[in-house]
């Protein structure tokens, strides 16, 4: 049976010896000389910053001896609760049995000093009165919650002046601040008193009545005609859709132009007849007049050719722009089925559209349905 005691400690010891082997001896220079400045300091009763050389130093190499002079810094600054526990650390350490000299005189000086510091630390016990089954009451420590296992049982605590408060959703206590002297033992009571504040809705309440204010607020939005951002709103943003005002001004602007272009190829269709009948006129009375002759044999036959060439001329125009006013007819109407289409959810995936086409001599219209 003792073949198991003798193998953990061999282990044990084969462990602190690989973990030192492991340490370049940049780190184990540095860990001595950060010791050494962290024992200077704590001579010169710089206690703060000797327990900053000494946890580095502890970091890099570990020592009882770095420990124990935390722990007497911590002692100095009244940190007696901190100190306490460096002390128990370096108590509890199973040294191996051939640890240097070093480490179990500091061991040993760990075991004297703490029974100093366990008769100089306070302690404190805080209780509630009042409403104490209310759920959720916290209660802090100079500003730190404390854990529920701790409330009603004594608190190791440093020397000196702490506040306590406890607080719920709807109670809370008036702060409280207690003065510990050292070894003391103190008990201190916190009152709970409602706030006024209403109570916090339950979860199951919460999501029984999601349901119903979600409906409500469903209605609120259709009644009030708000837009939705989702495709399933029967009111989409007009910038969005394309609905609005936009496509009637367009339909009614193209409307315009074709009725425009229309007037003035009739126009020109009218002004082509004009011309065409007194270019006729002209040439009947010259053939009248030459006794049978052809009228070409004149010097009028210029003018009644260039008369007939402005009437060919005019009646291109007055087709051009009958033309012109079919499709802006065409086009005002294709934009309020547009328009109509896309207020309807249904014709919102497909868009129509129509582009009109010109070429030489040519129209064209061009769709998609």
């Amino acid at each position: 049976m003792r073949i198991i005691p003798s193998l953990a400690s061999s282990v044990c010891v084969l462990i602190a010896a690989q973990s030192a082997l492991a340490q370049t001896d940049l780190e184990r220079a540095t860990a001595r000389d950060a010791a050494n400045n962290g024992r200077a300091a704590f001579d010169a009763g710089k206690y703060e910053k000797a327990i900053d050389y000494l946890s580095r130093a502890e970091q890099l190499v570990h020592s009882p001896t770095h420990l124990l002079y935390v722990a007497r810094a911590q002692a100095k600054l009244g940190r007696l609760v901190a100190a306490h526990e460096t002390y128990l650390k370096i108590t509890r350490e199973t040294l191996a049995s051939n640890a240097p000299k070093a480490f179990v005189t500091a061991q040993a000086a760990a075991e004297q000093e703490q029974d100093a510091i366990d008769a100089r630390l306070p302690s404190v016990t805080v209780t509630l009165q009042g409403a104490t089954s209310a759920p959720d009451v916290t209660v802090q420590m100079d500003g730190t919650a404390l854990p529920t296992a701790m409330i009603g049982i004594p608190l190791p605590a440093d020397p000196g002046e702490h506040v306590f408060k406890a607080s719920g959703p709807t109670i809370a206590s008036e702060a409280a601040t207690v003065r510990l002297a050292e070894g003391a033992k103190q008990t201190v009571m916190l009152t709970l008193r409602s706030t006024g504040a209403a109570p916090p809705v339950a979860a199951g309440t919460a999501k029984a009545g999601a349901p119903a204010a979600a409906a409500t607020a469903a209605a609120a939005g259709s009644t009030s005609g708000a837009s939705s951002l989702g495709p399933e709103s029967d009111s989409p943003d007009q910038s969005s859709s394309g609905h609005g005002p936009g496509l009637f001004i367009a339909s009614m602007i193209s409307f315009g132009l074709g009725a425009a272009s229309a007037g003035v190829g009739t126009y020109y269709l009218l002004k082509s007849s004009s011309t065409r009948n007194d270019s006729s006129q002209i040439y009947d009375e010259c053939v009248l007049n030459s006794d049978g002759m052809t009228c070409m044999d004149k010097d009028i036959a210029r003018e009644v050719r260039a008369m007939d060439a402005d009437a060919d001329h005019q009646a291109k125009l007055g087709v051009v722009g009958l033309v012109g006013g079919g499709v802006g007819v065409a086009a005002g109407i294709t934009l309020l089925i547009v328009d109509a289409a896309r207020s309807d959810k249904s014709a919102r995936q497909s868009i129509p559209h129509v582009t009109p086409v010109f070429g030489f001599r040519s129209f064209d219209l061009v769709g998609t349905f």
